[in-house]
């Protein structure tokens, strides 16, 4: 006779980063940066089975829309837009949901500033690469069948989506790690309606995130780790905009646009804790 309770129990047996083929099937324990960098390198099938359609859907109607707001401001005609933006359409569906297979491995790893700082860093290298060579083809080989920009509106593109790349890497480890927009992780896993519900919060959530953190170690005096999530903010995106648009102008000026944005938007998320908390005690 079959031992249902046996059988049950044996379900709920943790499999451990060794054992499993994906790290999805490990359950209730803490992964290191190293134990995923290790899952992936055993394991590299786990990125094509649980690549993300979520994600991959998302973020190339996201990034068109970037190259359709940034092709007609600069006055391209329709069919140099189009064409821009089926191109990047094509190619980010693909690697949007790589992209996304990758970040959901690292949610769960720690220390999480340094799965933050790996995902934040390379997944915009990644696809920059291949964005900047794809559409570089396009307008360089193939531009007798796909219409090139005329109005150098591919390198002003290309810079807002790299840009966008450092922030949308960040928000989207932040998400996953609150169980949203994830694939193949079993009873975690909801529909796209669901976590499009969710995503809104989120937002908000992820936008006082970094200004939150430097906030909580000013006042418990670590100021030192307040300056580095202020500087790593700034380096990081004047790093991969210096880099990839080869001008060093671009790399300083960015870092400081960066530094500007985060210490007002902080000094506004402090501001409006202190009249809140003062309100409330009131």
């Amino acid at each position: 006779m079959i031992n249902l309770e046996k059988i049950h129990l044996s379900e709920d047996i943790h499999l451990s980063v060794a054992d499993a083929d994906d790290l999805e099937e490990i359950r209730d324990e803490e992964i290191s940066v190293f134990d995923v960098f290790s899952s992936l390198v055993q394991h590299p099938a786990q990125i094509i089975t649980r690549w993300n359609w979520k994600a991959a859907l998302l973020g190339a109607l996201l990034r068109a829309s970037f190259y359709f707001t940034v092709y007609k401001a600069s006055k391209e005609s329709w069919l140099v837009t189009f064409t821009a933006m089926l191109v990047e359409f094509s190619f980010r569906f693909f690697t949007s949901g790589i992209s996304g297979a990758l970040v959901q491995s690292f949610r769960r790893a720690t220390p999480a500033w340094l799965a933050t700082a790996i995902v934040t860093i390379s997944l915009p290298i990644f696809s920059h690469t291949i964005e900047y060579f794809t559409h570089f083809a396009q307008e360089k080989y193939f531009y007798n069948v796909f219409a090139a920009a005329e109005n150098n509106a591919r390198q002003k593109a290309f810079a807002v989506s790299v840009l966008f790349s450092v922030l949308s890497a960040m928000f989207n480890i932040f998400i996953m790690r609150h169980g949203v927009l994830l694939v193949g992780a079993g009873e975690e896993s909801k529909t796209l309606w669901t976590d499009l519900k969710r995503i809104p919060l989120l937002i908000l959530e992820f936008m006082v995130f970094l200004p939150n953190q430097m906030i909580k170690f000013i006042r418990s005096g670590q100021f030192v780790y307040s300056l580095g999530i202020f500087l790593g903010f700034g380096f990081t995106v004047g790093f991969i905009l210096g880099v990839f648009r080869g001008k060093w102008s671009w790399a300083w000026t960015t870092a400081l646009g960066a530094w500007a944005i985060m210490l007002t938007w902080t000094i506004l998320v402090a501001a409006f804790y202190f009249f809140y908390n003062r309100r409330s005690r009131a």
